[in-house]
């Protein structure tokens, strides 16, 4: 689940309802429904592809009880609940030992739109991926340096990409 939140980018309600139908591997995509009842796709990588098709060999060997349809499922087969995930994420933060850093789903939402923007991903995808309204709050993950606007610049440069 926390390869999820970090590639994703998802907030809770979205992972806890995130369907296995709604899962395609093969395009690495997951429909999910967001805030405000709107759908969208996200995409993740091959890390998280890999951490996904695992998930789902353990998941279909459990014992054969009443599944629920979402793709996370608690150890009896049944849909998720939020404090369940908020719960583990404070175990692992624990075990990792960084009590003292602020850890929860939101942060890691968070997390994965800053380390998406470092990443080099535009503020319009940025925007659709993490299912926001408004560019205004894409733009709060957006803190360019000059050698990176730089960097862009040149390769984006209207003059220099005319063709002949």
């Amino acid at each position: 689940m926390l390869i999820v939140f970090i590639d994703m980018g998802l907030r809770l309600y979205e992972l806890i309802n995130a369907e296995i139908d709604e899962l395609d591997l093969k395009r690495r995509s997951l429909k999910v429904h967001g805030k405000g009842a709107k759908d969208r796709k996200v995409f993740f990588g091959k890390r998280t592809f890999r951490t996904l098709k695992h998930w789902l060999r353990i998941r279909e060997k459990k014992p054969e009880r009443v599944w629920d349809e979402t793709i996370f499922i608690s150890q009896k087969g049944d849909k998720l609940k939020k404090r369940n995930v908020q719960h583990l994420v404070t175990r692992i933060q624990k075990e990792a030992g960084l009590e003292d850093i602020q850890v929860s789903p939101h942060v890691l939402r968070h997390t994965a739109a800053t380390l998406a923007v470092q990443n080099d991903l535009d503020v319009f995808s940025l925007k659709r991926q993490f299912g926001w309204e408004e560019i205004d709050t894409a733009l709060r993950y957006v803190h360019m340096s000059d050698k990176s606007l730089q960097e862009s610049y040149r390769n984006s440069s209207p003059l220099d990409n005319l063709r002949d």
